[in-house]
């Protein structure tokens, strides 16, 4: 096995095992779980849509859902995609500006399926919290609801990086929450792709008020609206 194998092979398990310490000491707090078990009963495709800052810990907290992302071709992708195949989740492998049709293809083609697919809308480069056309033009061709999930925990590490990358701190509360789902139609796309844009990062960003808020956290943005 070369090094570059053993590597792929050990780092995601230990990335994996630190989640699950820290996590096994935390409080897990669910806000609206039943829109998604509804989805998931009713056997209806969906969009997961979260901001590139929850995308470590989101593998933990879907886990087993068999839910699909798109992860980059990346060095750095291959650790991702087999943390998230640890975790009981599979990887469309991609880059969302290189080969993008083909990506879509593929995700486009698993909501045709009934399969759920998470995308992070403001990634992998930004701007924060800013969500791009694609993922409301492929929840459109999908016939896909837009769910935006989103995690925050009463005390967190958050990097200086340009998605303000977080982490929850060992005996924290972690609070889980899915917003409100956001339909998006065809004739809405045709008629003003920007706005639907518009339609679904303020629900994502109300998401994220309610999680900080109920995580006793300062507010980044108040009723979309940055503070």
């Amino acid at each position: 096995m070369s090094r570059s194998e053993l590597k792929f092979a050990i780092v995601p398990r230990l990335v994996k095992w630190l989640i699950d310490l820290i996590t096994l000491t935390c409080r897990i707090r669910w806000h609206n779980r039943e829109v998604l078990e509804d989805l998931i009963d009713n056997e209806q495709p969906f969009l997961i849509s979260m901001w590139h800052n929850c995308s470590t810990i989101a593998p933990w907290a879907m886990r087993n859902r068999q839910i699909s992302c798109i992860v980059s071709d990346s060095r750095d992708g291959e650790y991702v995609a087999r943390l998230g195949a640890l975790y009981g989740n599979k990887t469309v492998r991609g880059s969302s500006s290189k080969g993008s049709a083909r990506v879509t293809r593929s995700l486009l083609k698993l909501l045709r399926n009934g399969e759920p697919i998470a995308m992070t809308p403001d990634g992998p480069r930004g701007p924060l919290y800013q969500v791009q056309t694609g993922v409301v033009w492929l929840a459109a061709a999908g016939r896909a609801p837009v769910l935006p999930l989103h995690i925050e925990a009463s005390k967190q590490w958050v990097l200086k990086s340009w998605d303000k990358h977080r982490f929850p701190k060992p005996f924290s509360t972690i609070h889980i929450g899915i917003g409100e789902p956001t339909l998006i139609t065809t004739d809405m796309l045709a008629e003003d792709a920007d706005a639907c844009a518009r339609l679904v990062q303020h629900a994502m960003m109300n998401n994220v008020r309610d999680l900080q808020k109920a995580a006793g956290l300062e507010l980044e943005y108040a009723d979309g609206e940055k503070v």
